[in-house]
């Protein structure tokens, strides 16, 4: 998710990957990279340079017209977990210098939103599964269009229960957990809270959810990272926008934890 989301931010990128120690089978790997076949290879020797010497290594591929920079990975509290590989077009990164520079400067931009080396390995759900409930099949159908939305949430309480718990979102390890103050609140006063967090740069807005005829069925939160408080108002419209989309498509809130037929 923080390569699609980087490669977004930054189109002048032509591929990115992050190499890292896999905590199950402690092999130093590529874990996450938009060229599908680099996925799983093995850190190699420049890999392990960078790592030996926590510094940038540069490759210039003059047929290509492309130059490659390899720089020490860290998470926000300043250690080296691994390594990110960038690569840009030769007119974006004339020189050496420039290429690692603009790595670096990518590096600490994803620096800020890695709290540590066991959330790069967080799995998200990226497609919908038979026997989804609506508001799963609503998430990943949302979050394939607005691919600049980190996370989507569903908070419900069921009829017949008494907690307000995640019925839908694509980190799975939030699945069924009770939702928080912010969440109850938001169904309760039907006021939208929004939450800028500055030590991982994530934007949560907190909306309550409605179904067709008006009716507040739940909480929708919609999470994204940020580099700027600037950012906030063009967010919160898209938040905006993506609620009132889906509530023509909630006819209730039994619909809306119903599975396919």
């Amino acid at each position: 998710m923080l390569v699609n989301e980087t490669l977004l931010r930054h189109t002048e990128v032509s591929a990115l990957w992050m190499t890292a120690v896999d905590p199950t089978t402690k092999e130093n790997k590529v874990i996450a990279s938009n060229v599908a076949t680099m996925v799983g290879n093995k850190a190699d020797a420049d890999d392990l340079k960078v790592l030996a010497g926590n510094q940038a290594v540069t490759e210039s591929d003059i047929a290509s017209h492309r130059c490659q920079a390899a720089v020490p990975l860290h998470d926000t509290p300043g250690a080296t977990i691994g390594t990110l590989r960038v690569v840009f077009p030769r007119q974006n990164a004339a020189t050496a210098a420039e290429c690692a520079r603009q790595a670096e400067k990518l590096r600490d931009e994803l620096q800020e939103v890695i709290p540590s080396a066991q959330v790069l390995f967080d799995p998200f759900i990226v497609s919908n599964s038979s026997g989804d409930i609506l508001a799963q099949r609503l998430t990943i159908q949302t979050l394939d269009r607005y691919p600049d939305v980190l996370v989507l949430a569903f908070h419900v309480t069921a009829p017949g229960e008494t907690t307000n718990r995640v019925v839908g979102i694509n980190q799975p390890k939030f699945l069924g957990r009770p939702s928080d103050e912010v969440d109850h609140e938001v169904a309760r006063t039907g006021k939208m809270i929004v939450q800028l967090i500055p030590n991982t740069h994530r934007m949560e807005t907190h909306m309550p959810l409605r179904a067709a005829d008006g009716s507040v069925v739940g909480t929708l939160v919609t999470v994204y990272l940020w580099q700027s408080e600037d950012e906030a108002p063009k967010l919160i419209s898209r938040s905006m926008q993506i609620r009132n989309e889906l509530q023509s498509r909630i006819p209730s809130l039994a619909a809306l934890l119903a599975r396919e037929p």
